[in-house]
């Protein structure tokens, strides 16, 4: 049996009774003509009659576009709040038509090559997402620079400058602390420890200065502990907030070490949430970063500038808790 000839543009305009411009007014969704709801829904029926199937790359090389966004990240594949982000840009890209080319950098590398799927036309325009503890760990003045000169469309996730006129989708680190301290409080403990790495980096330092801030307001004292001497305070604990998820499982572990009943006589809680931590004993109660609706807003804004339109300024998405049975 020979193989059904694939359906063309011209099969539908033939099918529809329309011109092969209005087919292609209709199906990339185009604001410069006006078409009837009725041309509209005849166009959409001859589609699926005839199970046409768009020629994405040459409806992007009539548009001028290659239909892809690149997506440079500096954070490791397996965490949980890239995984996140990443479905939100996909998923928007995704509506608008886009593909999504991911360019995995290691931290501690300025490795540029990425501006070369611009230049080539591999990419419409990029998502940079910058190492979780970013300052000092990467040039990323000089990326900036590099899109800028490149001329190429791009939006900065987690960024650690404040450059004019560039988009910004950044991590609420403040607001992950300020909110975790505060649900303790509001349960009555007065004595919160802060439980962290020492502070070399910005997000830890952001991190820190949510939970001071949160325990000044009440009028209660600071009790900041490094993490590396665990084993020598933790049975003088009452409660605590760990910097992060991975922090938190260390406490835990030293906990049940040394006979201290979490939450009875431990109440914990991590300023974000990892895949494993619902799976804890017991469950970990965490902060959720918003990290799918980060990644759709850098999708939107990214596509906003591709379509010639100002790009936005910084934007910080608030956290949530997510209370489990750990506090």
């Amino acid at each position: 049996m020979a193989e059904r000839k694939k359906a063309t543009i011209k099969d539908v305009a033939k099918e529809a009774n329309v011109s092969i411009s209005v087919v292609s007014y209709v199906l990339n969704q185009s604001t410069e003509k006006t078409i009837s709801d009725g041309t509209r829904d005849r166009v959409m029926q001859a589609v699926r009659k005839l199970n046409y199937v768009a020629n994405r790359a040459a409806s992007g090389m009539r548009r001028g576009k290659s239909l892809a966004i690149g997506v440079v990240s500096y954070w490791e594949l397996d965490v949980m709040v890239f995984t996140n982000m990443l479905r939100g840009i996909s998923e928007t890209a995704l509506d608008s038509d886009y593909r999504v080319v991911l360019s995995h950098q290691k931290s501690g590398e300025d490795n540029s090559a990425y501006l070369n799927y611009f230049l080539d036309g591999t990419i419409d325009g990029i998502i940079f997402i910058a190492p979780y503890e970013s300052l000092g760990l990467i040039d990323e003045a000089a990326h900036i620079k590099g899109m800028k000169q490149a001329g190429a469309p791009f939006v900065i996730v987690n960024g650690s400058s404040r450059e004019d006129g560039v988009s910004y989708i950044n991590i609420d680190f403040y607001g992950s602390t300020y909110l975790a301290t505060s649900y303790l409080i509001g349960e009555g403990h007065t004595d919160i420890a802060y439980v962290a790495p020492s502070f070399h980096y910005a997000e830890l330092m952001q991190r820190y200065e949510g939970y001071r801030d949160a325990m000044h307001k009440h009028g209660l004292p600071e009790n900041v502990r490094d993490i590396a001497a665990l084993p020598q305070y933790i049975t003088k604990l009452k409660a605590a907030v760990a910097n992060k998820s991975d922090t938190a499982h260390l406490i835990m572990e030293e906990a049940l070490k040394q006979g201290v009943s979490i939450p009875g006589d431990l109440p914990l809680i991590a300023a974000n949430t990892e895949a494993y931590s619902a799976y804890l004993f017991p469950p970990l109660s965490t902060v959720r970063i918003p990290a799918e609706e980060m990644g759709a807003l850098a999708a939107e804004t990214l596509l906003k500038q591709i379509r010639g339109e100002p790009a936005a300024a910084v934007t910080t998405l608030p956290c949530t808790l997510e209370i489990r049975k750990s506090c």
